[in-house]
């Protein structure tokens, strides 16, 4: 075994997009930003981070910030970004797409320049060999999220890992369709991906989707590394601390709450959530009880929601929208709560199962895609689309007390089977292998 030291080139564009406290981050940038945490601790790698063309401007500036990140090398093939590189970044994320309104022509025209733009400079760059010069320095390109950048492609000396982290608009494309924002993204990554290549699934179902959509790619060279839950999700057990959180985000301290935290988009299956939450408390005269939803939201789904909501009359004020939470005050929010409940179409992997466990908190989630590999035996799973499922879960949870306590227990022990250490850990052990130590 040699004892010289891997380079690895690690992707981190995509925690470029997101600010130190963001209501729209999601488990793929904690995904992200766990794993170079870990990375970082292995010292047969040598890791740099590497940042594509469009995104160096944040990337340089989100270095400037975070220490973890700043504790980083960091690549950039292009040096300083020139004025117009400045200039052009940031008018592509003023003017980007997903702000809930119909773009006009300034905004494709702003987009349309800065794609080229871009695009020209980076074909500029790798043919004068700058990036070819530097490449060769490494052994792995890793990239949690994003598609194999073209320079990258482009230096067959390096082993490429890829994370996949769902086949959501391929498995839902009945649900999403055309108008999905990451279709196009994701089928470009299914023609570029390939026989040569490795790739880790957060889970074995995520394997199981992708070796069916992409038969290309190798079964062997296709890991199952499952993820874990930062250390910021513990039992919180001081009363004080978790009634000042409740008087944060104004849930009422008379009442027993029902936790769910995600994006507000179709896919997590809400309004089923919400609705039959009405019908238990109906069918119950139960008073004491409401229903707190947290997280961030896609600005088309919000109505939709709200709709379905204001059709259900005086009750909607059970139905309590905190929005984004701080991460500080996730753990004493899960905590808190008599159960959470998490009844998605489709999961990759799942996170907030996780974490609600390792909060001790009693789940209710679904029996689909990757969701049991993570719950087990530790909680309630239903039918994502049988509503009677759903309603005598909640009764099982609400009126079975010895019952809950057997699932925070459960779901205590379950959740020390997953760890980001774990995962790296795997993952470094695999990239080890592929170049020969």
């Amino acid at each position: 075994m040699s004892d010289k030291k891997i380079k690895l080139l690690f992707d981190g564009s995509l925690m470029s997009y997101y600010e130190p406290i963001n209501g729209s981050r999601s488990g793929i940038f904690f995904a992200t930003y766990n794993l170079l945490k870990e990375f970082l601790k292995h010292e047969e790698f040598d890791v740099t981070l590497y940042c594509n063309h469009q995104r160096m401007y944040y990337m340089q500036k989100l270095w400037e910030q975070d220490d973890l990140i700043h504790s980083c090398k960091l690549m950039n093939m292009f040096q300083t970004a020139a004025p117009l590189d400045v200039v052009l970044a940031w008018a592509t994320c003023k003017f980007s797409k997903n702000n809930g309104k119909k773009d006009n022509i300034f905004k494709k025209g702003i987009r349309f320049i800065a794609y080229r733009y871009f695009n020209a400079v980076r074909a500029l760059k790798i043919r004068n060999g700058k990036f070819a010069s530097e490449a060769k320095k490494f052994d792995i390109f890793f990239t949690p999220h994003e598609r194999i950048p073209v320079e990258i492609l482009d230096a067959p000396n390096m082993k490429r890992f890829t994370i996949l982290h769902d086949a959501i608009p391929l498995v839902l494309f009945d649900l999403y369709g055309e108008d999905f924002f990451a279709t196009e993204w994701l089928r470009k990554l299914l023609k570029e991906m390939n026989f040569n290549d490795y790739y880790f699934t957060d889970s074995a179902c995520t394997k199981k989707d992708f070796l069916e959509y992409a038969p290309q790619i190798d079964p062997d060279k296709t890991t199952v590394a499952y993820l874990g839950a930062s250390d910021n999700f513990y039992q919180e057990t001081d009363i004080e601390k978790i009634n000042a959180v409740r008087k944060k985000y104004n849930i009422p301290e008379d009442k027993k709450y029902i936790f769910s935290l995600c994006t507000l988009e179709p896919r997590k299956n809400l309004v089923f959530a919400a609705k039959n939450f009405l019908k238990f408390i109906q069918k119950n005269n139960i008073d004491d009880f409401v229903f707190v939803l947290g997280g961030g939201h896609w600005h088309k789904f919000l109505p939709m929601l709200e709709k379905e909501i204001a059709d259900l009359g005086d009750l909607k004020e059970k139905i309590l929208k905190i929005g984004y939470v701080d991460d500080v005050d996730l753990a004493p929010l899960y905590s808190g709560a008599k159960m959470f409940v998490y009844p998605s179409l489709y999961e990759g992997f799942g996170l907030p199962v996780l974490e609600a466990m390792q909060c001790g908190c009693p789940v209710i989630t679904s029996n689909v895609s990757s969701i049991p590999e993570v719950i087990g035996d530790a909680g309630i799973q239903i039918d994502p689309k049988n509503d009677d499922e759903l309603i005598q879960a909640y009764e099982k949870m609400y009126f079975d007390e010895e019952f809950a306590k057997e699932c925070t227990r459960r779901g205590l022990e379950r959740a020390k089977l997953f760890s980001w250490e774990k995962c790296a850990n795997l993952m470094c052990d695999t990239m080890k292998k592929a170049v020969g130590q």
